[in-house]
């Protein structure tokens, strides 16, 4: 089936034209588009005189013009408001305008913005830092965007084992300059050459299993497919494995357990490090502090970011000390950033992990997300095109197929479509191939996490390919 499918029902208006805001059911929640979108036009058009191609596909997409947002709510420039379950592809763990958040950034804006100077913010963030990282991943050095913490980490990994090459895995996304994007298969197509020593290999993606196995019958065949990759394409100098213990990009894939653990297993065999890229799963939202334990396993870097700064735009290398003191990783300005430990960072960081605590997010993130899986996984039964339900606390993917039995994936017209009517409904989503991906914030209560499940069930159960 090609992308010229023939549009899903879904009673999605164009934009500046009235909306329905509820699912076919007629219930009337109070979500979704019920105003006319003619300020979000012309906002919108005065915007792209200015801004550049290349947006983010939803963005492009759902045209959204934010006017406010608060907690998981957001309110558009025409009045209509939403529930946030895009979270900014996980970045949104505290909720919008969180008060403490707003008034302790309102106080650092008045007091230091740029430098790495040491400060207060930076004293303060190291302190509530060391309470809340594992014991034996003890020391941070901050950056500004995810990829540059990327980069960063296979740096760490030349300087600790004097070698060059990287194992990454198929759906992953790790970044877009060259040593990341070169982890990123499947995202490098017009971008070569790329750095030589980069290799990938099938993840634990039980749903599209590439070896059409099962597990546990399968004794993790990925696995051993990887440890050959490594012998058949490798000159002998691998210094990673780069692997996310939940795949974001792909869907919210999340692998079986004792994965990371084999992984871990082949990364010793070959004595290279282990690195779990933590971007959007660190900080809680997969109801553990950090994903990677939710198994008996301890890789050695962490890249870490979204979630961790509350909205505010700050990423991570974490390691032991006794790792990060490779060189030439820890020569004076080899591992530095223009923009990190900045003030406003190091506030930032510190004000969120000190709410995640307090407020017990992270365990709150475990018990929504396993009440939102329970009642979403019956969709794969019920709704026409869900296949599979998945999820880790907060990270919730909905798979969309055309067919149970074949698992077509739905095509990008069609998840479009039904992007569309969920966003029309009050629902706001995120996306990643063919899947809709969730991440609400970490303090959603159950009433708003109640209703969105509410609005999504509504949607899908009534949501068919048009023939």
């Amino acid at each position: 089936m090609s992308d010229t499918t023939p549009p899903v029902s879904t009673g999605v208006s164009a934009p500046g034209q009235p909306a329905g805001a509820v699912g076919r059911s007629g219930a009337d929640h109070g979500w979704g588009m019920r105003n006319p979108r003619t300020v979000t036009e012309r906002h919108w058009a005065e915007e792209q005189e200015v801004i550049g191609p290349g947006l983010q596909a939803v963005m492009l997409l759902s045209r959204l013009c934010v006017e406010s947002a608060d907690g998981a709510e957001l309110t558009d420039v025409d009045g209509n408001r939403i529930l946030d379950f895009q979270g900014a592809g996980g970045v949104n763990s505290l909720g919008h305008a969180e008060p403490r958040f707003v008034a302790a950034m309102a106080q650092e804006l008045g007091r230091a913005t740029a430098g790495a100077f040491g400060t207060p913010a930076r004293l303060e963030m190291t302190r509530i830092l060391r309470d809340f990282l594992p014991d034996d991943l003890d020391t941070i050095q901050l950056y500004s965007g995810g990829t540059e913490a990327v980069e960063a980490a296979l740096r760490l990994a030349k300087s600790v084992t004097g070698k060059h090459e990287f194992l990454s895995f198929w759906g992953g996304f790790h970044g877009k300059t060259m040593g990341s994007l070169a982890l990123t298969a499947g995202a490098r197509s017009g971008l070569g050459p790329l750095p030589p020593g980069y290799y990938s290999t099938p993840y634990a993606n039980c749903y599209r299993c590439p070896f059409k196995l099962r597990v546990p019958e399968c004794g993790f065949a990925c696995v051993d497919h990887a440890r050959n990759v490594i012998k058949e394409n490798s000159t002998g100098a691998l210094a990673a494995i780069v692997v996310e213990p939940v795949q974001g990009r792909s869907g919210n894939v999340v692998p079986p357990p004792g994965y990371l653990s084999a992984l871990s297993e082949v990364a010793e065999e070959f004595d290279a490090l282990l690195i779990s890229d933590e971007m959007m799963t660190g900080f809680g939202r997969t109801g553990a502090p950090f994903a990677y334990q939710h198994e008996d396993v301890r890789p050695d870097v962490l890249t870490v970011g979204k979630g961790m700064g509350g909205g505010y735009p700050v990423t991570g290398v974490i390691a032991s000390a006794q790792t990060m003191a490779a060189e030439p990783f820890s020569e004076p300005s080899a591992s530095s950033s223009s923009f990190g430990a900045f003030p406003m960072a190091c506030r930032a960081v510190g004000t969120t992990t000190n709410i995640l605590v307090q407020d017990k997010l992270v365990e709150n993130a475990a018990e929504r997300g396993q009440e939102m899986l329970a009642a979403l996984r019956p969709l794969a039964e019920t709704a026409p095109l869900v296949g599979d339900v998945r999820g880790a606390g907060l990270t919730i993917g909905i798979e969309l197929v055309v067919d149970k039995q074949t698992r077509e994936p739905a095509p990008k017209s069609l998840v479009q479509r039904v992007y569309l009517q969920l966003m029309d409904a009050g629902v706001l989503v995120m996306l990643g191939g063919n899947t809709l991906r969730l991440y609400p914030p970490l303090a959603i209560d159950q009433q708003q996490a109640e209703t969105a499940v509410g609005i999504i069930c509504e949607v899908l159960n009534s949501t068919a390919e048009d023939r």
